[in-house]
């Protein structure tokens, strides 16, 4: 009886035993699958990115190209314009030159630069009102610049740099601080220099060609000047003079230079243009650099959002003041520091 009990309990145990041997040998068939599958997942992600990373690169660099090739497109217009207008003369022989008379063109606001006809002139008003005052020999001189303003945080930095006697220069934007084009009116009162950034300080914009720079100037200029009646004659390239490329802003420094603007940039910099820069680093960037300088133009920003800087300001202007140097605004007679100059 035990003998015929035993037999199907072997029998039923054995046959599990070979179903469970069998779904063990599928689990794991199937478990090697998977990680091989997981791997290819994991390879195929990585050559994705790859694709991804070499895709955005392309078209990066045929973004350039095409700027270049919009550039250049540019460029050969002004040439093939120039070119024109240097093979016409007028019905009298004569070359267009100003006869004296202070009716020719580059006369405009009586400045007397000089050009061929105030009819083809698109800018007839963008012609710069130079006033300076000299230097004294001997003297050091620390020439504080800020950018980007007009801000809120302007007339704090008017009322620190009063308390130093120290004088400055405001090289101003005027895309989006225009609710605070009172503070223009202020730097012009209180003895500062006012000078122009760009209107929109957009580089894609600005240095696709000098006509285009020529037209976004205008605007900050036509801007400053009907809120202050002040006639700004220094400028700064946003980014500084060696953005953008060398023909285009070779030909925007020759063209801005005949109108007599002359550009600034800079020998020491604060860099504050980034917002992780704490006051202690602007501090240490300014006056461990400035001693290795001779005519130092300082580069700061006076934008919305530079608390930073505003905050290192008295600590940069005592610093200097007890290292001797008389803080000085940037006119004709400063020297100009210019990463690219006229050819």
């Amino acid at each position: 009886m035990k003998k015929k009990i035993i037999i199907p309990v072997l029998c039923c145990t054995a046959a599990f035993l070979c179903i469970s041997g069998f779904f063990w040998s599928q689990y794991r068939d199937l478990d090697s699958r998977y990680q091989s599958l997981e791997a290819k997942a994991g390879q195929l992600e990585k050559d994705n990115s790859g694709l991804n990373e070499k895709l955005e690169d392309s078209n990066a660099q045929l973004e350039e190209k095409e700027k270049y090739i919009a550039g250049q497109k540019d460029y050969i217009t002004e040439l093939s314009e120039q070119i024109q207008d240097f093979g016409q003369e007028d019905p009298d022989g004569e070359s267009g030159q100003d006869d004296g008379s202070g009716e020719g063109y580059g006369t405009s606001q009586g400045y007397g630069y000089s050009s061929s006809s105030s009819s083809e002139d698109p800018y007839p008003n963008l012609y710069a009102d130079k006033d300076s005052t000299p230097t004294q020999p001997g003297q050091k001189y620390a020439y504080l610049t800020f950018d980007d303003g007009p801000s809120s945080l302007t007339p704090k930095v008017l009322d620190l740099l009063d308390q130093y006697n120290a004088h400055a220069t405001f090289f101003v934007v005027g895309k989006n601080n225009e609710e605070y084009a009172e503070y223009l009116s202020d730097i012009v009162e209180r003895g500062h220099t006012l000078a122009l950034h760009s209107y929109s300080h957009n580089y894609s914009q600005i240095y696709r060609s000098k006509d285009a720079f020529l037209e976004d100037y205008e605007k900050v200029y036509d801007w400053v000047y009907e809120q202050t009646g002040y006639s700004p004659c220094l400028y700064r390239f946003p980014g500084g003079s060696n953005n953008g490329s060398s023909y285009v802003v070779n030909s925007i420094i020759e063209e801005m230079g005949r109108r007599g603007f002359t550009h600034f940039d800079w020998n020491v910099s604060s860099g504050d243009g980034s917002n992780l820069t704490t006051s202690q680093n602007i501090i240490d960037n300014i006056c461990t650099t400035i001693g290795n300088v001779e005519n130092p133009v300082v580069l700061m920003h006076d934008g919305s959002g530079k608390n930073a800087t505003l905050a290192a300001l008295p600590t940069v202007l005592q610093k200097l003041s007890d290292a001797g140097y008389e803080f000085r605004s940037l006119d004709q007679h400063a020297e100009p520091v210019q990463y690219r100059e006229a050819k």
